[in-house]
């Protein structure tokens, strides 16, 4: 059985492999993106941490390297972006070797986004599993590589560049102005659905169009009857609001794509944008890390130890498996700094 499945995960592997070399061959270099290739080059720069001394202080540990991670990961896009602008501004007709270089490069970086989206996944939960006692025979000779057991202690590191730079990324690409405009939308979405059910209660020949639709259902329960074509009458009405939304959020967009077209507005829009889902990076670790904090405190423990016996050992084991995350999350060294710093804790009792 474990042969066929290995045999299935490699014909599935080979297919996904070349698919995705196909992939970046007809899409070309300068159009693939580049994102494994700066997901590497900020999750390198995050090595300093054991070299350079860090402030002692907590909170400005976190600050100092929260603002470098942020900082090197907005360079390296921006820089991927320019370079990106650049080629393609100049493309024209390029000499057959630039042109299968393109293509080669292309089917190389698409293999590459790949792996790093499959190792950013599978490497963090990987050197998760023997800290919870889970080490599986067939994984023996990964843990028992020189390679793996390097790499393991800054597995997760991986997965917070990754998350990082996908969320500055979303944010420069989306924008200040569309980003406005949909929280927006989903607003007057929300006031349609309010408005429609008030206009279906409240409008006299809207109340008396529901009367008549109620009226349709012969068998069914006068009252029942009266709900349901109230809730038809107010889905119209909703329908219609939503056409009108629609063609009014499609001419927004129309005009946000103009007010993007200069390139320093996109860029001034694109920038502040990213600077918004950096800083909501930031406050979902620290959402995570006082979650963790709060499990591995004890403090279920404490609450449980006054209710009865059953409840007091769920609490143990609780906090026993909050305590283990806490130390893989605090075997990496930049998530550690972004644990034991967390600002939260600041208001908390010590951990």
């Amino acid at each position: 059985m474990e042969r066929i499945l290995l045999i299935m995960a490699a014909a599935f592997a080979g297919v996904a492999v070349l698919g995705a070399l196909v992939y970046g061959i007809f899409r070309r270099f300068t159009r693939v993106s580049w994102l494994s290739w700066q997901i590497l080059i900020v999750f390198s720069a995050t090595l300093l941490l054991g070299v350079v001394d860090l402030p002692a202080t907590g909170w400005v540990c976190f600050a100092v390297v929260g603002g470098a991670l942020f900082g090197v990961s907005a360079l390296v896009l921006a820089v991927g972006g320019g370079a990106r602008f650049g080629m393609l501004a100049h493309a024209g007709r390029p000499p057959v070797f630039i042109a299968v270089c393109n293509r080669l490069l292309g089917g190389i970086t698409a293999l590459l986004n790949a792996a790093v989206g499959i190792v950013c996944v599978a490497a963090p939960v990987l050197a998760a599993l023997p800290f919870f006692g889970v080490q599986p025979a067939v994984l023996a000779p990964l843990y028992e590589n020189a390679a793996w057991q390097a790499f393991a202690g800054r597995a997760f590191d991986l997965l917070l560049v990754a998350v990082c730079m996908l969320l500055v990324r979303a944010g420069y690409r989306i924008g200040l102005a569309r980003s406005l405009w949909t929280v927006l939308m989903l607003a007057l979405a929300l006031g349609a659905v309010v408005l429609s059910a008030f206009l279906a209660l409240r409008v006299p020949f809207l109340r008396s169009f529901a009367g008549t639709i109620a009226g349709t259902f012969g068998q069914m329960n006068a009252a029942a009857a009266q709900v349901l074509g109230t809730v038809i009458v107010a889905l119209i009405c909703f329908a219609v609001f939503l056409v009108i939304i629609i063609l009014i959020g499609l001419l927004v967009n129309l005009l946000v794509k103009k007010l993007r077209g200069p390139l320093v507005l996109g860029v001034i829009d694109g920038v502040l944008m990213a600077v918004v889902f950096g800083a909501l990076f930031f406050v979902l670790v620290c959402g995570v890390n006082t979650g963790v904090w709060f499990l591995a405190s004890g403090m279920l423990t404490d609450a449980a130890a006054s209710a009865s016996e059953s409840l007091l050992d769920v609490a143990e084991q609780v906090t026993r498996v909050g305590q283990t995350i806490r130390s893989f999350l605090t075997a990496s060294p930049l998530s550690a700094v972004l644990y034991t710093g967390n600002p939260l804790l600041l208001v908390l009792p010590a951990a």
